[in-house]
């Protein structure tokens, strides 16, 4: 195909030097120089005829070229006129004979093939070589590595969450209900099985449905803790996509939108019914009302999505024990065939609630008592048990897991409670109270009915502009401020009003550093607000947020949270406590409340504290108090002098709680719990994490990787760097603008400071860099000079890199077994295989190289068949390892989900299909993988 010639009018032309100008065609030949014009990019360059580095290229029967007006041909014939060549052959897409001269062959023609670039003389720096074979050493450790979707993800290693997430996210078309108490994570768990589910292709379509209220925040934390850009499809998005063809859901991979849009569209429900989709997850399931006969249209329109969609995450924190009919119906949703009847569902539960008592002592380590293993024994009717109480503790884990695998909704349900749960800090109420404004009473007089005016009188239209001139607590707020100096204060009130003029107030009065967080900013302007209080120097002191502040947002670096105001509803008070009381919390959680004496304000608070004592404990029972206590509730804030009313409120209440506080306790499902909670199995998995994030080797590699590519990697402080783009820069990385990033590579560092890219294996970016290597024609070839003072000058070295790979459906995962694995083979001048490492290369010169290359010729042409025939049984040795590989772990996965669909009926024949088809295919295309020459390099000796 390439050669050296001599010139002639017309014919095309390589560049040994400058390979991306393409292909140029000779346009003039004299005695001394000869010219040529490259079309590909318009330039011209002229050569002296006897140094020029320039290699002809040509083509024989049976080689596939292009034509310069796009279409391609096989080659059947070759012939010369005038030094000049025409090709006949077929062109592919007409299937008619054609002929096309040397001279109108694309211009944009490279060679690619590592030993045609090397005989021709196209060579690169040997660093090239060397960054090619890393970068697919790790690709190939990432693709197969058991923390793949686990350690790029922003999140802290709590244990429960990566538990449910490994559980989850190594699933087939997982369909689970994920039912954790608010604030502990069910956001993040969700985001990490999304995050596994992709990487490793068991699905590509995700859907995501939230409410209205939660579009923006999913979209940012898909974004913040995964690196998943989402597309947020509304009225206005498919309204603009009318006019195009096809269904505007199939246009993007990842997409969210509300349930109040698909309810509220049938036409574009119906769109969203008709694409594919592999996983759909909906937040805030539990206000999916049913009963039977009488669905909601938002169950319904759930229900519809979930009947064509193979993976469904369902996100509650609901108690089923306080809604048990409503819990049954999404546990429907998830498996309508075997949650078909609520009476067999709660008969069942009834088995399991027995089970679940008689582990209890198990657990604890107890003796267990005959009943417990009577218990015990019915429901593992199939195993031999022995001696339980003699059994040794690893022996009793065992059983303990036994019966996990077993229990009723085991697999299609994980629930943790913070009473399981350790990590969470204390909360501590401080109350304030003030003496009301006569201004505020005399308003409340004129209007006595109107509730929002007892609880937020600022709001009130007459003093909506002033209030803050005569209200108490906006000198307190500043008081307390100041004897904060120095910590982090979160504020929440109920409207986007009072929020903006107490920022006003505080920077004219007080000159205090804050920022605001309402519902009328736009994503970008809260994302700022929100970094402007996460800073630690020169940040705002203190956020505050109207009522969508306690939606959502974290922000437990901080623990004072000052509440202006106290919601009606116990859920949004829970939802404000726990911006702050999450587990990864430091501190104790400060809860300061200002409020008026005597007044509903006062009654609110002692209602909440004396009640339910919601302010210094989580308090799963307050809705459903509420909604008993809510008429005599409401007439106490209209009349909050009414102390016997009042009293009488409280003691109900606390009544009620205390009663349902029992009920909840005695029907929490501690197996359940154990289960979702992983402990004894998740320990492994956080300890792996932790041992590869330890490692410096992808900080040293990405620092080596970004200088070769020409980004400047600068340090900023001891944790980050910024990283930019250089004057030299060889390719563009998406998400990397011209002012740069500040990055990190440190778990701590990225959870602290969230405007901070957090690199590692799984990020985007590294992926991405890899692959501008990996795929550039840059560095397939090479020369260089080595040193070996126990071997000649001339000796030499060809290292070639294969890789073999083979081609499959993503949803088959070959990338978990045969990713493209790396096989180097190195032949020395005996044309024999060794293992040879490199420590220090010399670069070769143009002209050497060339002199070089063309003296060894004959001799690299045997060598480079010796490497390919070794290349070939390594590649075998590498199919016959994985294909052993592939059965042990799918086929052990596939015995033991038969033999659990026997006890239980939770595991879906769809499934077990699933992997008997997967183990079947992916036999076939690993036998089927081929191994292909990637790049080789010439080592000369010059000792």
């Amino acid at each position: 195909m390439a050669q050296k010639h001599s010139f002639a009018l017309g014919q095309r032309w390589l560049s040994d030097t400058q390979t991306e100008l393409g292909l140029g065609t000779v346009v003039s030949v004299d005695n001394r120089a000869v010219s040529l014009l490259f079309p590909a990019t318009g330039d011209s360059r002229v050569y002296a005829k006897q140094s020029a580095p320039l290699t002809r290229i040509t083509f024989g029967e049976g080689d596939n070229i292009t034509s310069h007006e796009g279409w391609e041909m096989k080659i059947t014939s070759v012939t010369e006129h005038n030094d000049m060549l025409t090709y006949t052959g077929v062109r592919h897409d007409t299937e008619e004979e054609v002929n096309l001269k040397e001279t109108f062959i694309d211009h944009h023609f490279q060679l690619n093939q590592p030993e045609q670039r090397l005989f021709a003389g196209q060579f690169d720096h040997p660093k090239w070589f060397d960054l090619r074979e890393q970068c697919l050493n790790h690709q190939y450790s990432h693709s197969t590595s058991s923390l793949l979707g686990f350690v790029g993800a922003r999140v802290d290693l709590i244990p429960h969450q990566l538990h449910i997430a490994a559980e989850v996210g190594r699933r087939f078309a997982p369909r689970v209900l994920l039912a954790d108490e608010v604030g502990l994570g069910k956001t993040i768990e969700a985001a990490l099985i999304i995050h596994q589910q992709l990487l490793t292709a068991r699905a590509e379509r995700v859907l995501i449905v939230v409410p209205s209220s939660l579009v923006h925040q999913w979209l940012v934390e898909m974004l913040r803790r995964v690196n998943l850009a989402f597309s947020i499809f509304d009225e206005e998005r498919c309204s603009a996509m009318s006019g195009e063809s096809g269904n505007p859901f199939e246009s993007e991979q990842l997409v969210i939108c509300s349930l109040d849009f698909l309810t509220h569209n049938s036409r574009y429900y119906e769109l969203a019914m008709q694409a594919p989709w592999d996983l759909m997850v909906v937040d805030e399931a539990h206000h999916l009302i049913w009963s039977e006969g009488q669905p909601s249209q938002e169950y319904q329109v759930v229900q519809g999505l979930a009947q064509v969609t193979k993976g469904v995450l369902l996100l509650t924190a609901t108690p089923d024990q306080l809604g048990h009919e409503s819990h049954f119906a999404r546990l429907r949703l998830l498996d309508p065939a075997r949650f078909h009847d609520y009476q067999s569902f709660v008969k069942e539960e009834q088995q399991y609630s027995t089970l679940a008592q008689a582990i209890s002592p198990l657990m604890s380590g107890d003796a267990l008592s005959p009943e417990n293993i009577s218990a015990i024994e019915s429901f593992a009717k199939d195993e031999d048990l022995g001696d339980i109480n003699g059994m040794s503790t690893r022996q009793k884990t065992q059983l303990l897991h036994t019966l996990l695998d077993r229990h009723g909704t085991g697999r299609l349900l994980f629930r943790n409670s913070r009473a399981g749960v350790s990590g969470f800090p204390d909360r501590k109420l401080f109350t304030y109270s003030l003496e009301q404004p006569e201004e505020y009473i005399t308003a409340q007089d004129e209007d006595p009915t109107n509730l929002a005016l007892h609880l937020t009188p600022e709001r009130n239209p007459d003093l909506v502009n002033s209030w803050f001139n005569l209200d108490p607590r906006v000198d307190w707020f500043i008081d307390k401020l100041h004897e904060l100096k120095g910590e982090k204060v979160l504020t929440i009130c109920a409207n986007a009003g009072t929020a903006l003029q107490l920022a006003e107030v505080l920077r004219v009065k007080a000159g205090t550093r804050a920022t605001v967080f309402h519902e009328g900013m736009g994503i970008v302007e809260r994302d700022k607000a929100a970094n402007y209080f996460a800073q630690t120097e020169e940040g705002a002191q203190v956020l505050i947020c109207s009522e969508i502040g306690s939606e959502g947002r974290n922000f437990q670096f901080a623990h004072h949270l000052v509440l202006f105001d106290l919601p009606q509803v116990p859920d949004l008070l829970e939802q404000r406590i726990g911006r702050l009381d999450r587990i990864g919390q430091t501190h104790d959680v400060c809860i300061h409340v200002p409020y008026f004496d005597m007044s509903a304000q006062q009654v609110l608070l002692d209602w909440y504290h004396q009640g339910l004592n919601a302010f210094e404990q989580t308090c799963p029972t307050g809705m459903t108090v509420y909604e008993e206590t809510q008429e005599l509730l409401h007439s106490c804030l209209m009349f909050p002098t009414d102390f016997a009313a009042s009293e009488n409120l409280i003691n109900q209440t606390a009544s009620l709680h205390k009663q349902l506080k029992e009920r909840l306790e005695q029907g929490r499902d501690k197996l359940l719990e154990l289960n979702s909670s992983g402990k004894g199995r998740v320990e492994k998995l956080q300890k792996e994490i932790l041992a590869a994030e330890d490692s410096p080797t992808l900080e040293l590699f990405m620092t080596r990787l970004f200088d070769t590519l020409g980004l400047a990697q600068e340090d900023k402080d001891e944790s980050c760097y910024i990283l930019r783009p250089t004057e030299t820069m060889v390719a563009t990385l998406p998400g990397l603008d011209e002012e740069g990033m500040t990055i990190t590579y440190e778990r701590t560092t990225a959870t602290r400071l969230e405007h901070v890219n957090f690199f590692s294996w799984d990020h985007p970016m590294v992926q991405h860099a890899m692959e501008t290597v990996t795929t550039e024609i840059t560095g397939k070839s090479s020369v260089a000079l080595g040193e070996d003072k126990s071997l000649p000058a001339g000796a030499y070295w060809l290292e070639c890199l294969f890789v073999l790979s083979g081609k499959a459906e993503k949803s088959l995962q070959l990338d978990r077994f045969l990713p493209p694995t790396p096989i180097k083979i190195c032949v020395d001048t005996t044309n024999s295989v060794i293992e040879k490492q490199f420590t220090k290369l010399d670069k070769v010169r143009g002209k050497m190289g060339n002199q070089l290359i063309k003296a060894l010729t004959p001799q690299l042409t045997k060598a480079l068949a010796v490497a390919q025939n070794q290349g070939e049984q390594d590649a075998e040795k590498v199919r016959k390892q994985c294909q052993k590989q592939m059965k042990s772990l799918l086929g052990g996965e596939l015995k033991r989900m038969q033999s659990l669909q026997k006890v239980n009926p939770s595991i879906r024949d769809e499934e077990i299909e699933h992997l008997q088809q997967q183990i079947d295919d992916l036999k076939q295309v690993i036998s089927d993988a081929r191994v292909n020459l990637e790049a080789i390099r010439l080592i000369v000796n010059n000792p």
